[in-house]
């Protein structure tokens, strides 16, 4: 299997876990100096060419087995765990919706949450624990009853499926 951001080859890891865990490492080791995301781009690929040139491996700017066995990249890391999207949204107005809308939902809700200042993960669109706790977190400090789900309540609140603009 082969999933590819500027060159991620490998697997099991989740793309964006293997992509954070190489930010790390090559952070770590003076290779990278941006943001530790797991968002590839073009520092994260420069960082890893730097380092493949350091250690006389071939450079691929890719994240192939040579390298992160080099950087000692653990591939049986687990990844985060991600809970379903439907359990996220029982109970509300968007339980039905269809996927697209409710990924796009929860990448609205990561945005807000992050501008407010309770969410720093990725805007992927995927709900996840950190997520969930982002929301937990909004509803209590807003009076709401702290469930992590997007209600009706907590979709009204953060504004979401409209400009988030006051």
């Amino acid at each position: 299997m082969a999933l590819c951001f500027c060159g991620v080859l490998s697997a099991p890891l989740k793309a964006d876990e293997l992509i954070r865990a190489a930010q790390s490492r090559l952070s770590k080791l003076g290779y990278y100096k941006g943001k530790v995301d797991g968002s590839g781009g073009s520092m994260t690929c420069a960082a890893i060419r730097r380092f493949q040139v350091a250690g006389k491996l071939k450079v691929t700017g890719e994240l192939n087995q040579q390298t992160i066995a080099q950087l000692g990249i653990d591939k049986a890391v687990p990844a985060p765990s991600y809970t379903a999207i439907g359990g996220l949204f029982a109970g509300g107005p968007l339980s039905r919706a269809g996927s697209e809308a409710q990924v796009a939902a929860i990448r609205q809700a990561q945005a807000n949450l992050a501008t407010l200042g309770f969410y720093g993960g990725t805007h992927n669109g995927l709900p996840s624990e950190a997520l969930s706790t982002a929301i937990k977190d909004w509803q209590l400090a807003n009076g709401s009853r702290s469930t992590g789900k997007l209600d009706a309540a907590t979709i009204e609140g953060l504004k979401l499926g409209r400009d988030p603009k006051p």
